[in-house]
C-alpha cells in the first residue's frame, strides 16, 4: 500500500473495529498463491532471465512503500543473488494519472534500453514526490529519463508513449487484473514461490 492509502479497518470477534496499518499487511500462502500462474512472458525483468528462481513484484512509483521495498530490498537481492534470481516487474498504477504515465515509460524505456531498466526505475523513485497529479509529470519522467538513458534513447521512449500507448495501457490493466486474482488491493505486492505477500 502506497503513501496516501488509508488503513485497512477488520472486525474483530467483538464487533468491533481494529485499524490495521498497511506496512504491516500480509497475506499467508494459499492455494492461489503460485508463481507459476504469473505471466512472465516478455515482462520487465531485472536479475538472470534463466534463474531458478522467480520473484513477481507489482508497484506504483507514487508509491512510498514501493520505493522502500525497490531501493532496499531488491537492489540488496540482486546484489547477493545475481544468478539465482529473477524479479519481474508486474504494474499497479493506482494512484493518479502521473502513476499511468510512469507506468507507461517504464514500458517505454524497458523496450528501448532494457540494460538500464532497473537504473532508471530507481531514478523515478529518488525523484518521488508528494504530488497526488502534476500536469508536468511526462516531462519530468523525460528529464529523469535523459539523465539515465541519454538524449537519442529518451526521444525513442517520448515517441514510444505516444505510439504505443494504448499498447503499453493494456499492459498496465492486465497486470493490475492479474494482481487482484491473487489478493492485491494496493503495492506494493510480491508473490514468490507459493508466498504472496502485501506490504513492504
Amino acid at each position: 500500500l502506497g503513501r496516501n492509502s488509508a488503513p485497512s479497518v477488520v472486525a474483530n470477534s467483538n464487533q468491533e473495529q481494529q485499524v490495521v496499518q498497511p506496512q504491516e499487511l500480509q497475506q499467508q500462502p494459499s492455494s492461489d498463491a503460485n508463481i507459476s500462474k504469473v505471466k512472465i512472458l516478455g515482462q520487465p525483468f531485472v536479475g538472470n532471465p534463466n534463474a531458478p528462481v522467480t520473484m513477481a513484484f507489482w508497484w506504483d512509483y507514487q508509491c512510498s512503500f514501493s520505493k522502500r521495498l525497490e531501493s532496499e530490498v531488491v537492489k540488496q537481492i540482486i546484489k547477493e543473488y545475481p544468478d539465482k534470481v529473477k524479479i519481474v516487474f508486474k504494474d499497479f498504477q493506482f494512484y493518479s494519472v502521473d502513476s499511468q504515465t510512469a507506468g507507461i515509460a517504464a514500458r517505454a524505456v524497458w523496450e528501448v534500453a532494457p540494460n538500464k531498466y532497473f537504473d532508471w526505475r530507481i531514478a523515478i523513485y529518488e525523484k518521488q514526490n508528494d504530488k497526488n497529479s502534476n500536469s508536468d509529470a511526462k516531462n519530468d519522467i523525460l528529464a529523469i529519463t535523459k539523465t539515465i538513458l541519454g538524449t537519442s534513447n529518451t526521444d525513442k521512449v517520448a515517441k514510444l508513449m505516444v505510439s504505443k500507448q494504448a499498447e503499453y495501457q493494456k499492459a498496465l490493466d492486465d497486470d493490475k487484473a492479474e494482481g487482484k486474482t491473487f489478493g492485491t488491493e494496493g503495492t506494493p505486492a510480491t508473490m514468490i514461490g507459493k508466498q504472496f505477500i502485501l506490504g513492504a
